[in-house]
Parts: C-alpha cells; structure tokens; sequence
C-alpha cells in the first residue's frame, strides 16, 4: 500500500481490525494537520511498527474512556483511512 498519509490529508478513523479496536469509537473524519512523535521515525512495540499523527476532527469527539471532547488528537497511523478522492470538476 502507497504511503499517502502527509499533512492536509483528509481521514477517517477506524477500527485497525475487528479484535482491534479504535480508540475513537465515534469514527470521526478529520484533517492531518501535523506529524506525532513517530511519524518521521518508526514506533516498535509488541504490536509492531507504527506511526502517529495529529488530526483536528470536522467535530469534536470522545474518545473510548469517555474524555473529551476533543477538537485535535494524536492518532496511530493504523486506525487512519484516507477519505476517498473527490471526483474532478468538468
């Protein structure tokens, strides 16, 4: 899969599978607007490499424990899904 996550990219997020479950259970969409502390450089931990950035959601949300809302949030790369590309204007 191409690596076309990058700031202005517009998301989703996502459960990354069904025994892994997001931590925004609200599915929210939103904008990359920056890189988290491990987009550059790779994260390895037992779950494997992953890569985090931030998105400033369309609405503010609550997370899975209940806090929030929160306009902006730090998010692992593997709950993201890229919004669909806009059809081109005739």
């Amino acid at each position: 899969m191409p690596d076309d996550f990058g700031i202005g990219a517009q998301v989703s997020v996502r459960d990354a599978s069904s025994v892994d479950a997001s931590p925004w259970p609200g599915e929210p969409t939103g904008i990359i607007v920056r890189s988290g502390g491990s987009a550059l450089a790779g994260v390895w931990g037992r779950g494997g490499g992953s890569r985090m950035w931030w998105i400033d959601f369309d609405e503010p949300q609550i997370n899975a424990e209940g806090d929030g809302p929160f306009a902006t949030a730090q998010v692992n790369e593997k709950y993201l899904e890229l919004a669909p590309p806009m059809e081109s204007l005739p």
